[in-house]
This record gives C-alpha cells, structure tokens and sequence, in this order.
C-alpha cells in the first residue's frame, strides 16, 4: 500500500509539473485541461484504472482552478474578444467555445461583457470580417460589368459571411453599405 501512495505521489508530481508547463504556454478551458491531461497521463508508465487516473488529473485540475491558473470564464471572454475583432457572429462564438467545453451561461455572461457598450457588435463584427477578407464595399476589383459575374460575386459574399454564422438580415445590411468611408465609420464610432 505505501509503494502505491508513494508511486501516486510521483505521478501527481509529475502531473503538476506537466500543467504548470502547458498552463504558462496556453490559456485553456477546464475542458481542455482535462483532456491534454488524460493524454499526458497516457504517456506516464503507470498501471492505474481509469477511475484512478480521473481521480488524480480532478485533483490536479481543482489545484488549479483554485490557484486561478484555469478560468473558464476568463477563458471565454479572451476567446469571444478574439473571434469578434477576426469578425466572428455570435453564432459562431457559441458554437467554438461549446466545442471547447464551456458552457452556455458563461458564453452568455463573458458576451455580454465583451459587447456591453457596442450599439450592435453584430454588424461591427461582419464589417470586420468583410474589410479583413476585403470583400463587400472593401473589394478591390471593381470592374465586373457583367451582371451574372455581379451575381456570382454576390452569391460568394453572402456565402461567407453565412458561413461566418451571421443572420441574412446582417448580412444584407453589411452588403449594402456603399461607401468605404460609411463602413469604417461603423468600426469608429463603436470602438472603445
């Protein structure tokens, strides 16, 4: 019995020492620690169950969330500014952090406190999005005259920005912006 707590011992050392190492390099949900974990443990000779070995990366992992190394909600709203200045929907931020493990109330809480302030951060994240792929009133070649080559075009651009998770409603209403000046108004004056 003393070989085992001393060989759990190593391995939770070890363990420590492989999330303080990953930690200083990433920022991640407690999702993803988890599962780098697991597979971290994997590579550790070790001829412990699975129960055991949940039990020691949950002892790890509640280490440190306690020690503030691990926020999902902190996570959640560094991942949300990101994906908004890239030019990302709401849709699209719900759906990448549910992949990550985080929950609906805490992408709805760290939204809000990104967004607070904005009018609509909808439409300044698809103006971002369209003056980052330089698309829509940022598109450079201007000279399609043909009207199936203007409707392909148009077909494309409210492919991406769909695609991107934006509504038909914002899509159309970032389309139809005329002037460049217009559009980089809208990035202004909803900038802190």
């Amino acid at each position: 019995m003393n070989n085992f707590m001393n060989n759990e011992e190593k391995i939770i050392k070890r363990l420590r020492n492989s999330a303080m190492s990953y930690l200083a390099r990433y920022e991640v949900s407690e999702f993803q620690f988890q599962n780098t974990m697991k597979r971290k443990l994997s590579y550790f000779e070790n001829n412990l169950n699975e129960l055991e070995k949940d039990k020691l990366i949950n002892q790890v992992k509640l280490e440190m969330v306690s020690s503030c190394f691990i926020d999902d909600n902190r996570y959640a709203e560094t991942k949300i500014r990101s994906i908004r200045r890239q030019g990302g929907s709401q849709r699209l931020i719900f759906a990448k952090l549910n992949e990550k493990g985080i929950s609906k109330e805490v992408i709805q809480s760290a939204l809000n406190i990104v967004d607070e302030g904005y009018e609509n951060p909808e439409i300044i994240a698809a103006v971002n999005f369209i003056k980052k792929k330089k698309i829509g009133v940022f598109y450079k070649n201007k000279k399609t005259n043909d009207e199936i080559d203007n409707h392909n075009l148009k077909a494309k651009l409210y492919g991406a920005l769909a695609r991107r998770g934006f509504s038909l409603e914002i899509v159309k209403k970032v389309l139809d912006i005329e002037d460049i000046n217009n559009a980089d108004l809208i990035l202004e004056g909803n900038m802190k």
